[in-house]
């Protein structure tokens, strides 16, 4: 899942379109595409999607501008969810990502980076092992 998740969102944040037909930044459709692929509810794809731009940003896969856009455009979604589907609940790891990204914005600007490597570190380091 994770997989074509990564490349969808890099596909769209380079310019391309999304295999659901949109231009730009991840949509609601994109979100329940990999969803029903995955075969994950919605909270969980968020959790998984999360997750995978942590790890990616830890690994230097994903630099922080990407990863800070696309964390900025799932929450977007996340609230369109939120409130047209008053079942969607909080997507934890999710919500841990993003607010690292977030804790980073309002550090000096040449310490963004460290800082996000920091809290996004501890979220990644509690997270139960890969099987």
């Amino acid at each position: 899942m994770l997989d074509n998740v990564l490349r969808d969102l890099r596909n769209l944040y380079e310019g391309g379109v999304s295999r659901t037909g949109w231009r730009g930044c991840v949509r609601k459709e994109d979100i329940l595409l990999w969803s029903k692929e995955s075969d994950l509810n919605i909270n969980d794809t968020f959790d998984q999607i999360g997750i995978g731009l942590a790890r990616a940003y830890l690994e230097n896969t994903l630099d922080w501008d990407f990863c800070d856009s696309a964390a900025n455009d799932l929450f977007g979604v996340l609230m369109e969810f939120r409130t047209r589907r008053r079942h969607i609940g909080e997507p934890e790891y999710f919500w841990k990502f993003y607010l690292a990204l977030e804790v980073s914005e309002t550090a000096e600007a040449e310490n963004y980076d460290e800082i996000a490597r920091i809290e996004i570190s501890k979220f990644v380091s509690e997270l139960p092992p890969v099987s």
